[in-house]
C-alpha cells in the first residue's frame, strides 16, 4: 500500500487484531487504549503525522520515514509496537510488529538471562501470531507484498515466454 492508502479504518482493524493477541487474557492500559483510538476518516500523512506515531528517523516528514510506529505493548512487555514499514527502494508500506526487545541484551545480568530469553520467545511468538492474523485478514503485510511481487514476476515471465 502507498502512504495515501493507509486509512484510520485499515489501521483500526490492524490495531484490533494486535490488541486481541497482545492482551488475550486481559485489557490494555488506559494509555494504550487512548493511543489505539484512531480518529475516523483520516488517511496518509494526515493520520500518521499525529503525535501518537513515532517516526524513524524521528525528524523527517511522514512521507520520508522508513518506519512509523504505534507503541501498543503487550501483557508482558510495554515497548512492543505496531510498525508501518517502507519497503526498501519503494513508496510502498507494510504492517509489521516490532518487538523492540533485543537492545536490552547487553544490560541483562547473568541471573536474568533465562527470564530475558523467555520474554524474547514470548514476543517472537506473539509477533508471528499478530502478523499471521493480519495476513489472514488481507491487511498489507510483508508476506502479502512478497506474494504479490512473485505473482507479478510470474505473470511477466509467462507473457515474455508467450511472445
Amino acid at each position: 500500500m502507498e502512504l495515501q492508502d493507509i486509512t484510520s479504518e485499515l489501521l483500526s482493524r490492524a490495531v484490533e487484531l494486535y490488541l486481541a493477541a497482545a492482551y488475550a487474557d486481559g485489557e490494555p492500559s488506559e494509555a494504550v487504549r487512548s493511543r489505539a483510538a484512531l480518529p475516523e476518516g483520516v488517511r496518509g500523512a494526515d493520520l500518521l503525522g499525529d503525535e501518537r506515531f513515532e517516526r524513524v528517523p524521528p525528524d523527517v516528514p511522514v512521507g520520508e520515514a522508513e518506519r512509523i510506529n504505534l507503541r501498543l505493548g503487550n501483557a508482558r512487555y510495554p515497548h512492543m509496537k505496531l510498525g508501518i514499514d517502507r519497503v526498501s527502494n519503494s513508496r510502498r508500506y507494510v504492517l509489521v510488529v516490532d518487538a523492540h526487545d533485543k537492545h536490552f541484551a547487553a544490560m541483562v545480568q547473568e541471573g536474568e538471562r533465562s527470564e530475558y530469553r523467555d520474554l524474547l520467545d514470548y514476543n517472537a511468538r506473539l509477533q508471528r501470531q499478530i502478523e499471521r492474523a493480519w495476513t489472514e485478514a488481507a491487511l498489507p503485510t510483508f508476506e502479502r507484498y512478497l506474494r504479490s511481487r512473485l505473482t507479478d514476476l510470474s505473470g511477466r515471465r509467462a507473457a515474455e515466454e508467450g511472445r
